[in-house]
């Protein structure tokens, strides 16, 4: 009997992050954590009993055995890795005794599973006599009862400041999303699924001891994001005979050497989004490359408030190196003054908000040139921030954004991976159906009062505020939220209520400065949408930015509370 649909296991990271080194780079972390790696998660889950169940290791036979399986994960954004120096866990200070007591509870384990395993579980003479060897070797009073008689210089070797003292990494990725699957394209047999599921609540961490993890079987398939095949992806996968030689190795390890994990070297392809089905992924039209620059130290206190502010003053510092005239599609404005109607170039500071202790300050901020960008005005882009950084450079000055009263701040362009998780592109592009707000909606149409006037008034206004925002998705090329909830109040950490942020005001289609009205929102798709997003009349100046958020909610509990 088997059953009716495919095998599945589905692993939940329960920090969040996933904590493991690559096999062939110390430094760089493992993602998506390979197959054999899970498979050795469940061989330990199964010997770290005294009596291995043997149905249990059928049922990991029988898995061994299957083709490698596809991965369901999200992207993942590594975190920066940094060297610690750890005391040596070496047993040598401990004295030859130690290891040779540790070396002969390993040999006996394995002699003793091997003896079961060829008589079908049955306790020979030679097994009971292991049994008691076993028990004599690990018992504890046999081990202190001449604590009295140690070495003095013994004793004090094995506090960890007196061991030497070795570099390790830790290095780690934080998943999008903290649930990922493996996939086999094959049934299992009812029991063959329900004995793995039982192994599979015994498994607590994968990778690193910090790992923690709960698995179960699952039919319930995602899309796959990785399957084997021909791509640019190793992973190590397992095959027939894999228990036996992770049994042959450990009896020559012991866990108390050094040791490497047995593999199958397996190439595997990325699953694009398009062939994920791709009428369930949208994009805005603004979507497109991003050059980031970071704030240096010590000019990071701005607050998220002043983001129209810096995002003018970088806008200024381009358009002083651009030779004239500026192309329509990095100034915004067509030849006559009036506003475009195509998607170009934005400037978005890009502040510390989702985090726990968030605070909204800006780290730095992004150059976002959409894939609709021309040729000529994408190389105009180019040269002004390759002329600005050469004139900076030729003087030994740093560059610079001048804000008026409130200084400068100092910037640089960024090269390579940010340490900070908030300058990282891929932070901002990722998918979701919900998003929300991290700096206010300049809405296109102004509602009316939203806190003044009598009830009925404030209602109408704040439905007039939800249509502006749907009209707002459409502009940028997105379908029509299925649900909009709008307010004065942040729904993020770090991110400020609007009454914090100055008023909007842009010059409009008939050359006259127009005020708009601000609010917060949070937005729920039918459809997965894909970022950057950005939303409103002032999505080009850092108005507007949204976050994937899934389960934001207003930070404030009556949105009509705070002031307009």
């Amino acid at each position: 009997m088997s059953s009716a649909k495919n095998f599945g296991v589905e692993v939940n990271l329960l920090t969040g992050r996933f904590v493991a080194t690559c096999h062939n780079d110390r430094r760089r972390s493992e993602w998506p954590p390979h197959p054999a790696r899970l498979y050795s998660a469940l061989v330990a889950a199964w010997a770290d009993t005294d009596e291995p169940d043997y149905k249990e290791r059928a049922a990991l036979e029988w898995l061994e055995s299957q083709k490698p399986p596809a991965i369901a994960s999200s992207s993942a954004v590594p975190r920066k890795v940094v060297s610690h120096f750890v005391p040596v866990n070496d047993a040598s200070i401990f004295g030859t005794w130690y290891e040779r007591r540790a070396s002969d509870v390993a040999k006996l384990t394995i002699e003793r599973r091997t003896i079961l395993a060829d008589s079908g579980g049955e306790v020979t003479k030679r097994v009971a006599l292991i049994e008691r060897l076993l028990g004599k070797a690990r018992e504890v009073e046999t081990q202190t009862g001449s604590a009295g008689n140690t070495n003095a210089a013994s004793a004090v070797a094995m506090l960890p400041e007196q061991r030497g003292k070795q570099e390790r990494f830790f290095p780690s990725v934080t998943p999008e999303d903290s649930r990922l699957s493996y996939l086999w394209d094959v049934p299992a047999p009812d029991d063959v699924a329900s004995i793995l599921d039982r192994l599979l609540q015994r498994v607590t961490r994968l990778g690193h001891s910090s790992s923690l993890v709960s698995c179960r079987v699952t039919t319930d398939h995602p899309a796959a994001t990785f399957e084997p095949g021909d791509g640019n992806a190793s992973m190590r996968v397992v095959r027939r005979g894999q228990l036996v030689e992770l049994e042959r190795r450990y009896a020559r390890h012991g866990d108390t050497m050094p040791r490497s994990l047995p593999y199958t070297d397996v190439q595997y392809r990325a699953v694009t989004e398009a062939a994920q089905k791709a009428e369930e992924l949208r994009q805005p039209n603004t979507v497109g490359q991003w050059i980031v620059f970071e704030f240096k130290h010590g000019f990071r206190n701005m607050p998220a408030t002043r983001a129209v502010k810096v995002a003018t003053a970088m806008r200024k510092s381009i358009f002083r190196y651009t030779d004239d005239p500026i192309p329509e599609g990095l100034s915004g404005h067509q030849m006559d003054g009036r506003p475009t109607a195509a998607p170009h170039v934005a400037f978005l500071p890009l502040p510390y908000v989702g985090y726990e202790h968030a605070d909204g300050r800006l780290l730095g901020m992004a150059v976002s040139v959409p894939d609709t960008l021309s040729d000529m005005t994408r190389q105009a882009l180019y040269r002004a921030i390759g002329n600005w950084e050469q004139e900076m450079a030729s003087q030994s000055k740093p560059l610079e954004l001048t804000l008026g009263s409130l200084g400068v701040v100092q910037i640089s362009r960024l090269l390579g991976l940010a340490d900070m998780i908030t300058l990282r592109p891929e932070v901002w592009r990722r998918v979701g159906y919900r998003w929300v707000s991290v700096t206010p909606i300049a809405l296109p149409r102004h509602p009316g009062r939203l806190a003044q006037g009598t009830a009925a008034a404030r209602a109408k206004a704040w439905a007039r505020a939800e249509a502006s925002v749907i009209s707002a998705c459409k502009h940028v090329g997105l379908p029509e939220p299925s649900s909009v909830e709008v307010s004065l109040a942040p729904f993020l950490a770090g991110t400020h209520p609007v009454r914090s942020f100055p008023a909007f005001s842009h010059t409009g289609r008939n050359g006259k400065p127009v005020q708009r009205q601000m609010v917060h929102a949070s937005l729920t798709f039918e459809e997965r949408v894909a970022g950057p997003l950005m939303l409103g009349a002032g999505r080009f100046l850092g108005m507007g930015l949204m976050r994937s958020a899934p389960s934001a909610r207003p930070l404030e509990a009556n949105k009509e509370s705070s002031d307009e």
